[in-house]
């Protein structure tokens, strides 16, 4: 199986009846060229964008599709660059020998052993349907030097990858995406999977250098939603997709009171989610979104578990960690039903404060006889409201506690002959670097609006979260509360 292909198509109908054949022999990335389009007029314009459109027709697999530009354009200079070596040259018998060969001799990056395969159309497969792409009828011919976009753009989809496409295909200079910082990403679901800001910013440059090397290009962060539109004087037109349309007009009016000329918007359908052939969720959105991605990441390993040598290979140890109300406990009770051995690192922490236990004097050595009861016992509420407000008061109180747990869960799991699995479920091992003892690490999260606890009403435990967040402390008190 191939890495990285490269299809030579004539046109976007006789796609679909390709694809499915060559799906099976490529593992990591698809390009599909087609030949450079001649005059521009509005019958050409249309046949453009339709060829792009080709993503939304193409089943979800694990493929990276990209439709290179520089044909759509008219941009072709003999040469076709490609980021990723292109393995194997897919044609069908609709492109002639001389072309095929203009190809293989255009192609700068190849890898040595490229060699190139005919395809025969299926004809039992779909084709794609001309009354979906009525939208590009109206389509202007007009081009623009200067052409700016924004998004979250996590985890690049093929929507993301149309309305990028629409942008480099409208624009003959500068194309300019803004990507939206963490402070814009609290009303996403599943935020805390949103790929960091400086990935997603790699992401979409590395597509857009690789779809059309001809234009220049910035992606910056935004913190709001205006980001550099509303001072840039350069900018000429916006894409947007039809749900941020009220956010091209909020612009436009902030443009035109500062002096700037209003820019011109071009919005991009949504494309629906096709879940007869993805598996989806009920909590999913009509539209294919980033949110759905996100979502069906859930329960599935992101990166597969390095061997530890620093522990033996059973018991098979599970790092379970998360925030406080996430569900931790009940997926451990879940995974204890299963059959798993189940060690509670916050129950271990709270006896080691009672009386002749290890941790009992050098506490009260540190912090003072005012944090007893009259019965001489450690009060945890007093303990508690010294650490919270004073980070170092909290890392000599870890310094004594986490040490030993993690010989407490040691020894339990020393003694433990009778289960393969063990789950250590702790709020604090990542920060107590308690990974290095599991050979896997599980985490759990909730959004605030969900929460729910045992012991407190949740208008208490959300004061509660709120405040520990803002001060950092959110898993280190876990041990404590």
């Amino acid at each position: 199986m191939a890495n990285t292909g490269l299809l030579i198509c004539s046109n976007p109908f006789r796609l679909l009846r390709i694809f499915p054949q060559i799906q099976r022999d490529v593992q990591s990335t698809l390009y599909v060229h087609f030949f450079p389009i001649p005059k521009l007029d509005k019958k050409t314009v249309r046949h453009r964008f339709m060829m792009i459109d080709a993503y939304k027709n193409l089943s979800p697999m694990n493929v990276d599709v990209r439709i290179l530009l520089c044909g759509l354009k008219g941009t072709f200079d003999n040469q076709i660059a490609t980021k990723r070596p292109v393995d194997v040259i897919f044609y069908d018998d609709h492109i002639k020998s001389e072309q095929l060969h203009h190809v293989m001799s255009s192609l700068s990056n190849k890898s040595p052993n490229c060699k190139t395969v005919f395809i025969q159309p299926n004809d039992a497969c779909s084709s794609i349907d001309t009354k979906e792409t009525t939208q590009y009828d109206e389509m202007e011919n007009e081009l623009y030097e200067s052409v700016v976009l924004g998004g979250t753009f996590d985890r690049l989809h093929k929507g993301h990858k149309i309305l990028l496409s629409t942008a480099a295909l409208k624009c003959t200079k500068k194309l300019t995406v803004g990507v939206t910082d963490i402070s814009m990403l609290n009303s996403k679901k599943l935020k805390e999977l949103i790929e960091p800001c400086n990935t997603r910013i790699s992401n979409v440059e590395g597509f857009l250098k690789d779809i059309d090397p001809t234009l220049e290009y910035e992606v910056l962060p935004i913190y709001d939603i205006y980001g550099p539109t509303i001072h840039d004087p350069t900018f000429q037109m916006i894409i947007l997709s039809e749900e941020t349309m009220k956010g091209g007009e909020l612009i436009n009016e902030k443009r035109v009171k500062a002096g700037l000329r209003p820019l011109d918007i071009i919005p991009v359908p949504l494309l629906e989610e096709d879940k007869t052939t993805s598996d989806c969720c009920e909590e999913e959105e009509q539209k294919i979104s980033s949110s759905n991605y996100r979502m069906r990441l859930l329960g599935t390993l992101l990166k597969p578990p390095q061997p530890n040598n620093n522990i033996p290979p059973c018991p098979y140890i599970i790092g379970l960690t998360g925030g406080i109300a996430s569900g931790k406990t009940s997926i451990a009770n879940h995974l204890k039903d299963l059959g798993a051995f189940v060690i509670n690192a916050d129950t271990l922490a709270h006896r080691l404060y009672d009386i002749n236990q290890p941790a009992y004097q050098e506490i009260i050595n540190v912090f003072g006889p005012s944090i007893l009861t009259s019965n001489n016992e450690v009060d945890r509420k007093k303990l508690g409201a010294i650490v919270f407000n004073n980070k170092d008061k909290l890392e000599q109180l870890n310094t004594i506690i986490w040490p030993l747990i993690l010989q407490r869960v040691k020894s339990i799991i020393e003694s433990t002959k009778d289960h393969n699995i063990v789950v250590l479920e702790a709020a604090v091992l990542l920060s107590a670097n308690w990974q290095y003892h599991c050979h896997e690490i599980w985490v759990s999260i909730i959004p605030p609006n969900e929460v729910k606890h045992d012991t407190l009403n949740n208008s208490s435990t959300k004061n509660k979260i709120k405040m520990l967040e803002s001060n950092g402390l959110t898993n280190d008190l876990s041990l404590i509360l």
